[in-house]
């Protein structure tokens, strides 16, 4: 590019630090904006280099560019994992985060440098330290920690608050701390598993076969021993007042914005730090079993004590008397739980984040503590320190934390499957204007009430999500926790919640999907799903199925649907060759306006790639599918004709599709009795799916022929559905026909009243605007196999219906009557809609 040519030579030219500054945002916008943007910064000659030279130059004295550099080098470095370590071999690492090693010599000497100075310096640091990350997740960097510790330890030890309060300058201190942290969890990745006898030996970090480095488990407990007094300054007067709360679940917490909101942070950082240590304690299932018989044969001292600090300290509501279901402990404060909770819903987008993220390391912490004490039982039946082993805290820990605090989390579980059932029709909204969303940088979205995927709403969104997978894993695994008259409830807010959590993930989110579909396809949640389909026959027919399904059915439907949707939905996307209006639900959810971006790129979750061999932190937003469409749930019988989607192994494939489309079937009817006649406090997203994508996916299973409904039990649950989606169209077309006799809009013509109250069923301008080609194949399938069957025929008949836009209606009309066809359609009463809707009004 000869504009980096030109930008290169003004930077030469030793520029004013106002235009040095411009020049790195430029370069910092452009390495953003794509990797091909990016390597032609890094193959632009002598460009890296003298950028390096400027930040190395006169560097006394802290400046904003220098900051902008750092920021340049860290968004290269995710970029590209080559583009890390040129900079590392290079030394270019060490020249750009040197100030790392000049750590002040105590708290009281970096206050005495001045407000502006501290600012400065903590910005500086914190992009050092972001820039250190990123090496460290590639595998890099990690042998520094033993030269940088020392000078760490400033930013790891809790401060004297009073000091930074009085000076303003505790967001400050809070950022590099919690960034140090950060640091830390990166490095906590890179531990070797505890319980792998070849690794308890080493007191050093080395390198693996790859030329990756290892942390080492010794630098472990005085990490865990400097978090645990983050955990303490809880108690401190001057960091508590920022958490004050009133009498009551709904306290009103008085806050200091920035402040607060820094401190968030930090506790987040510490939380996860603590999680990454505990998550690599957790054998691997490659680990064989001790002698004794123990899946973790031992425990370091660490790990109750960081349960007990959590206990002590009111992070939980774990000594909450027994019976009360205010939160309060004894000494009538609010747990730390339930101070997060409260600022998520009543406070500013970045407060709220941070809150989610504070409890999600937080929950993370007690699952994962919970495993590992009971898992070990035997080992710790004698706690590290004797003063505490007969204590109520010892007790709790020693019984299960999660199990503790149970009523507590129910609570914080409600709050956000409310949230989440509010958030996921945003992200839905979004969709409406195209995949590729706003460019890269801008940040806010275009043409989204409320901004794009970029936007605040949406991040909080994807967090809530995230956090409320983790919540409802949790109590999945414990369901000793849902008492028999919840369980009905509960069952319900997690299909819901499962199936919103799928429309709000992001490209950066595919972990999330995935665990909500495990739970979507467990078994327990099938056959609750199998109870509501025949709750719902008893009422409508008096009578239920035949048959009953099996305990090896609910598992071969599990194993079926979990293979199917991931293949379908988190699989990289191919480019389409053509364009088949026949063949799924999902060719075309939406109009395509403009052609969408193909290089907008989100920082990947590093927890999904830590032990893989990755080359780059960002994540591509083209060629996938998320956020999925809202009638993604459809696609097991709506791509019936399409065995790329099955997924299960090719042979014999179309038994494969075959099964897939049963499993499908079940489990459609399944959720749309739950979510139709289900009471609930929030409505399922199954109910905003527009009922004409759920009759076009039933017509689209009859383009593969009639096998699906040669097994009794899928033609049966065929019918059914048929049934059930008769009554939602009778309901709707009452319901506007209503609206329209009431008088409000009698300004409107006969003509226009028809087309716009009663044909809502637009399948040529909502599903494809060659619909009627498909009329014409569903038609022609009806005439050469059916003989007259009836469940096929209602299908077909439907379409004309008078609720049916009239192109349509007069295209199935024209190919049923070109067939000779009309004659074997069924009377109707015994169509799934009411007579009316087939027959012109008086």
């Amino acid at each position: 590019m000869d504009s980096l040519v030109r930008l290169r030579y003004l930077l030469e030219t030793d520029p004013t630090a106002a235009l040095e500054e411009c020049i790195i945002l430029v370069l910092l916008a452009l390495a953003r904006h794509s990797p091909f943007c990016a390597n032609a910064i890094m193959k632009c000659e002598r460009l890296i280099q003298t950028i390096v030279h400027r930040f190395t130059v006169n560097n006394m004295e802290i400046q904003s560019s220098m900051i902008k550099s750092i920021s340049l080098f860290k968004v290269l470095a995710r970029s590209d994992k080559k583009n890390c370590l040129e900079f590392v071999k290079n030394g270019y690492f060490q020249a750009m985060t040197w100030h790392l090693y000049q750590s002040p010599s105590s708290v009281d000497h970096w206050v005495k440098s001045g407000k502006e100075k501290c600012k400065l310096s903590s910005a500086l640091i914190v992009e050092q330290l972001r820039f250190w990350k990123v090496c460290i997740q590639y595998g890099y960097c990690v042998t520094y920690f033993s030269d940088l510790f020392p000078a760490l330890c400033l930013w790891l030890n809790p401060p004297t608050f009073e000091k930074l309060i009085v000076n303003n300058i505790l967001s400050e201190f809070a950022s590099i701390s919690g960034e140090a942290y950060l640091v830390l969890e990166a490095l906590a990745r890179r531990l070797p598993n505890f319980f792998l006898q070849k690794h308890l030996s080493d007191l050093s970090p080395k390198c693996t076969s790859d030329d990756k480095e290892i942390w080492s488990w010794s630098y472990v407990t005085p990490m865990v021993d400097l978090a645990a007094k983050w955990i303490a300054t809880k108690g401190d007067p001057h960091v508590s007042k920022f958490f004050k709360g009133q009498e009551g679940v709904q306290g009103d917490f008085a806050f200091q914005n920035l402040s607060s909101t820094s401190l968030l942070w930090l506790y987040s950082a510490v939380m996860y730090m603590l999680f990454r240590v505990l998550e690599r304690l957790t054998p691997d299932d490659t680990v064989s079993l001790h002698e004794t018989g123990e899946l973790v044969p031992w425990l370091p001292e660490f790990v109750p004590k960081i349960g007990l600090e959590l206990i002590k300290y009111r992070f939980l509501g774990s000594l909450v008397s027994s019976g009360t279901e205010s939160g309060k402990d004894s000494a009538g404060g609010a747990s730390f739980i339930q101070e997060l909770t409260y600022l998520r819903q009543q406070s500013d987008y970045e407060t709220s984040v941070a809150s989610v993220c504070c409890l999600s390391g937080l929950i993370k912490i007690i699952i994962t503590m919970d495993n590992l004490i009971q898992s070990a039982k035997t080992g710790i039946s004698g706690l590290p320190f004797p003063e505490h082993s007969l204590s109520r805290e010892g007790k709790m820990l020693r019984d299960g934390i999660l199990s503790g605090s149970v009523v507590e989390l129910k609570g914080v579980l409600n709050v956000f499957i409310n949230l989440v059932a509010s958030e996921w029709q945003c992200v839905q909204s979004i969709e409406m204007f195209g995949r590729g969303g706003p460019a890269p940088g801008v940040g806010i979205g275009w043409g989204a009430s409320g901004g794009g995927f970029w936007s605040k709403a949406v991040l909080l969104a994807q967090t809530d999500a995230e956090f409320l997978i983790h919540m409802l894993e949790a109590f999945h695994k414990a369901s000793s926790y849902i008492s028999p008259s919840e369980e009905t409830t509960f069952n319900t807010q997690r299909i819901n919640s499962s199936l919103g959590l799928c429309l709000t993930a992001g490209p950066r989110d595919r972990v999330v999907v995935d665990k909500a579909l495990d739970i979507l396809f467990h078994v327990s949640v099938l056959k609750y799903l199998d109870l509501c389909i025949r709750q719902f026959l008893l009422e409508r027919r008096n009578k239920t199925f035949g048959w009953q399904f099996k305990e090896e059915d609910y598992l071969l439907f599990s194993k079926i649907l979990v293979s199917h949707f991931r293949s379908r939905w988190l699989s990289v996307k191919e480019k389409s060759k053509a364009t088949d209006g026949n063949s799924s639900a999902g060719n075309k959810t939406f109009k395509k306006v403009n052609v969408p971006l193909n290089t907008i790129y989100e920082e990947v979750d590093v927890s999904t790639i830590c032990n893989q061999d990755c080359t780059s932190l960002t994540v591509e937003w083209a060629y996938q599918r998320l956020p999925l469409p809202i009638h993604f749930y459809l696609s097991p019988i709506s791509t019936i004709c399409d065995s790329k989607w099955t997924g299960l192994p090719k042979d014999n494939t179309p038994i494969v599709l075959l099964e897939v489309a049963k499993s499908g079937l079940f489990f459609l009817l399944g959720i749309e009795t739950m979510s139709n006649y289900q009471v609930t406090d929030a409505p399922s997203p199954v109910q905003s799916v527009p009922l004409i994508w759920k009759l076009h996916s039933l017509s689209v299973s009859f383009l593969a022929g009639m096998e699906v409904l040669e097994e009794e039990k899928s033609r049966g649950i065929f019918e059914a559905l048929q049934d059930l989606y008769g009554e939602l169209l009778d309901k709707e077309r009452s319901s506007i026909w209503e609206e329209y006799i009431s008088g409000d809009r009698v300004e409107l013509t006969p003509e226009t009243e028809n087309k716009t109250s009663v044909e809502f069923l637009r399948f040529q301008s909502e599903i494809h605007e060659s619909y009627s080609t498909f009329i014409e194949g569903l038609v022609e399938q009806f005439s050469a196999i059916s003989y007259g069957d009836l469940i096929f025929g209602r299908q077909v008949a439907f379409y004309l219906h008078r609720c049916v836009e009239s192109p349509i209606r007069l295209a199935a009309w024209n190919a049923l009557s070109n067939a000779h066809v009309l004659d074997i359609l069924p009377p109707l009463d015994k169509c799934f809609s009411e007579a009316g809707g087939y027959l012109e009004p008086c």
